[in-house]
């Protein structure tokens, strides 16, 4: 009996292979199972099932483990449609049936937020993707041996060869072999190509060495899809065009980003006319216009230079006297504008600084929109804001962005006590 016991308790080795049944996923896309009662991640398993899975890595507190082989499958799985799916590390849920892919995104962010002492109120609207596939109108490629493109394995120690990824767009997928080719010519400094799709073609964009993007454009030119280099090109938004370069922050799914910005226009639509509102982290201000068309003053607040003179044109453009663009820190500008009656955020994956936390919580407007792609930064942000500020959640909307991935975007909207 001792002996067994002893065995029982000895740790489990990398390599081995343990029978476990998948509890749930939880944050990262991560299986979530236990080994004689300690944590254990699992890469491609579905909530209810029962699987044999190869253990990749062990820490104290849990250990990670990649599904070898399906014991007692669960309803929702699916067979991923991309042969790298589990090597690749872009996407983590091409295994699941999309309608629990949502279902999924939704307990994390109910789990995330009760975590932090904060309740839903009246429940948690959820929003599918207008495509779960060929969504994406950026890609980052790496270049890789024989003259081709490609993805960092899940490990990150490799560049994976894809000739076609199901999550961009065909004419992304349709410029890989000619980009590829091109890219291979190039001298070692450069080693990673974006790739944006526009209206008029393919805007490239070379890294390290940003001024290769034009030459791997002339070089990979041909039949199909016009290559535009690091020139500037066109993106469509409720019947207006706004430019973007190379370079610009865009939203990656551009057929659903109209379901997370008229959230916000919607949830504003009537309390801004004739107010000042401040969109922050606007970018080139496509969302600062919409907000004009509501008839309210928008300052546009970007600390990129690029990006805000392109805020600036399309304020020209569309807004008929109601935007102006303030280049700066989101940290300095707010308080010259604590006057506003509303302000959207819509910071990077971080989230906000303590700084920008510190001055809401203190001398925030009467409502605010925030925009996370992040749920424990939104989880963070919310906590100071709302369980230890003076702000409640009035509403909570799950947008999906990014499907066959962990990541989602959540639209809140807050109101002062």
């Amino acid at each position: 009996m001792s002996r067994l016991l002893a065995e029982d308790r000895a740790p489990v080795a990398v390599g081995e292979c343990l029978e476990l049944r998948c509890e749930r996923i939880v944050h990262l896309g991560r299986g979530l199972a236990h080994h004689r009662g300690q944590v254990v991640f699992l890469f491609g398993a579905v909530p209810g099932e029962l699987v044999r899975a190869r253990v990749t890595e062990r820490r104290a507190s849990y250990l990670r483990a990649d599904v070898e082989e399906v014991l007692a499958p669960a309803p929702g799985r699916v067979d991923p449609p991309c042969p790298l799916f589990g090597e690749c590390g872009g996407c983590q849920l091409q295994h699941l049936e999309y309608s629990q892919q949502l279902a999924v995104k939704r307990e994390v962010l109910v789990e995330e937020l009760r975590a932090r002492g904060l309740e839903l109120p009246g429940g948690l609207e959820v929003l599918g993707a207008a495509s779960p596939y060929a969504y994406r109108w950026r890609g980052e490629f790496h270049r890789g041996p024989d003259a081709t493109l490609g993805f960092k394995s899940r490990s990150g120690y490799r560049t994976l060869p894809v000739s076609r990824c199901a999550i961009h767009t065909d004419e992304i997928n349709s410029a890989l072999s000619s980009v590829g080719a091109a890219m291979a010519e190039e001298p070692p400094g450069v080693q990673t190509v974006s790739i944006t799709r526009v209206e008029e073609g393919l805007l490239l964009q070379t890294r390290p060495d940003v001024h290769a993007g034009p030459r791997v454009a002339l070089a990979a030119a041909g039949p199909g899809v016009p290559l535009l280099g690091t020139e500037s090109g066109s993106l469509p938004y409720g019947g207006r065009s706004f430019r973007v370069t190379a370079s610009s922050f865009i939203q990656l799914n551009q057929g659903t980003l109209p379901q997370l910005y008229e959230t916000v226009v919607s949830w504003l639509a009537d309390e801004v006319d004739g107010k000042l509102v401040v969109d922050a982290y606007a970018g080139t201000g496509v969302l600062s216009v919409r907000l004009a068309d509501l008839g309210a003053q928008v300052v546009a607040v970007e600390s990129g230079a690029a990006a805000a003179r392109l805020a600036v044109l399309h304020a020209e453009m569309y807004a008929r006297g109601r935007m102006v663009v303030r280049r700066g820190d989101v940290e300095a500008v707010l308080p010259e504008f604590a006057a506003c009656h509303a302000i959207v955020l819509d910071p990077p994956r971080s989230g906000l600084s303590p700084a920008v936390r510190g001055w809401l919580g203190l001398a925030g407007p009467p409502v605010m929109v925030y925009l996370s792609c992040d749920v424990a930064a939104l989880g963070r942000d919310l906590e100071t804001l709302c369980r230890l500020g003076p702000y409640r959640l009035e509403r909570v909307r799950l947008v999906d962005m990014f499907p066959q991935t962990y990541h989602f975007e959540v639209a809140a909207l807050l109101r002062r006590w």
